[in-house]
């Protein structure tokens, strides 16, 4: 019986530094997950496109976007839905959509090149004044973090989490890598580059031989940009895993999404409210803003929610002027990858709706049929 018929078994330890190995080198290259681990390549295949998926863990590529010359920033919106129209059809380069529990209120994170920065919120603008937007806020973002998954906090066994809050709560060090957005970046990516960056966020275990195959390209020539520009230019921030669980299951009513918004700090405040939401085993997104602000982004189990918010809340109790909790629903939440189809091969990136990139897209396949 082969390992894809069956479940196989590995130490725990080893599950650890699988994790770790995929969070420094992605899962495209089975060979050298292999190697790093200590692992059979085809045992390593199997973990991934297999056991981690049945435990309710997603392999996800993020995406620096500071380095491709992105603007990015927090998108508050209370929405106005007219005539079957809504203000996220009109909308692009939105990297996360997050709607409030009840009403029409929306989170986003918006990642826009910058030479479009000031067009991009007239267009947002627009369509407050068009009816479609009832009102809106927004804040630029001046670094964000994706934190890894805490292996040491989860049980691969059940795919489920194990708490031991004692263990957090003595957690001093931060986790995951930071990217920082200058005040301009010159844009340094390409067509090719943006078509290999949407292929890895789409399937993350995809290699430059097969997205050459896929997009009816040379080998070499794809191999060279993901080499010279994608690895070179640091691209990709890093690569992580992400409990998904109830959302692979249809269990959304297991999942808690919910946002932790601090605002008007001072130095040390940000770093107390940094500390406090980053050793949190569910936070998945973090970021600070121009304007003094910080946010994080939690995935939290149902079983987990009411130790969690209690211990958030006790630690941040220097800061109760200072924050408020926002309750996303996960049914009409989601991340959203790079817009490929604002990319024009000849121009660069261009700043339409949408809808207009898509007859865009649809034209030029029907031209090349």
């Amino acid at each position: 019986m082969s390992e894809s018929d069956t479940e196989v078994e590995i130490p725990k330890n080893a599950e650890h530094l699988l994790v770790e190995t995929i969070r420094q080198v992605g899962v495209s290259n089975y060979s050298l997950i292999g190697r790093l681990t200590g692992l059979n390549p085809e045992t390593v295949r199997y973990k991934v496109n297999k056991q981690l998926a049945n435990i309710g863990l997603s392999v996800q590529i993020n995406v620096d976007y500071a380095q491709l010359g992105f603007s990015l920033g927090f998108l508050m919106v209370k929405g106005r839905s007219s005539a079957g129209k809504s203000w996220l059809d009109q909308c692009s380069y939105l990297s996360y959509v997050g709607k409030l529990m009840a009403g029409d209120r929306y989170i986003c994170v918006y990642t826009v090149p910058y030479r479009f920065k000031k067009k991009y919120l007239d267009l947002v603008t627009s369509q407050q004044q068009a009816g479609l937007i009832e009102s809106f806020e927004f804040q630029e973002i001046s670094w964000i973090r994706y934190p890894p998954l805490r292996a040491e906090y989860f049980d691969f066994g059940t795919g489920s989490w194990k708490m031991d809050w004692q263990r957090i709560d003595l957690m001093q060090r931060e986790v995951g890598a930071t990217a920082f957005f200058p005040a301009n970046t010159d844009l340094k990516v390409d067509y090719m580059d943006v078509k290999i960056l949407r292929a890895m966020q789409e399937d993350p275990t995809v290699n430059p031989a097969k997205i050459a195959k896929e997009m009816d390209a040379n080998a070499r020539t794809v191999r060279y940009h993901y080499s010279e520009h994608v690895l070179k230019n640091k691209f990709i921030l890093g690569n992580n895993l992400r409990w998904v669980k109830p959302l692979i299951e249809g269990n959304q009513g297991d999942l808690m999404q919910v946002v932790f918004a601090f605002k008007n700090l001072d130095q040390k405040e940000i770093e107390l409210a940094k500390k406090i939401c980053n050793r949190i085993p569910f936070t998945w997104l973090e970021a600070g803003t121009q304007s003094r602000s910080y946010f994080a982004f939690l995935d939290i189990p149902v079983a987990n929610f009411h130790y969690t918010i209690g211990n958030i809340e006790a630690h941040a109790e220097p800061l109760r002027d200072k924050f408020e909790m926002i309750m996303l629903d996960p049914m009409k939440s989601r991340s959203l990858n790079l817009p490929e189809e604002m990319f024009d091969e000849e121009r660069g990136w261009r700043l339409i709706t949408p809808q207009e990139a898509r007859t865009a897209v649809q034209a030029v396949k029907s031209s090349e049929a």
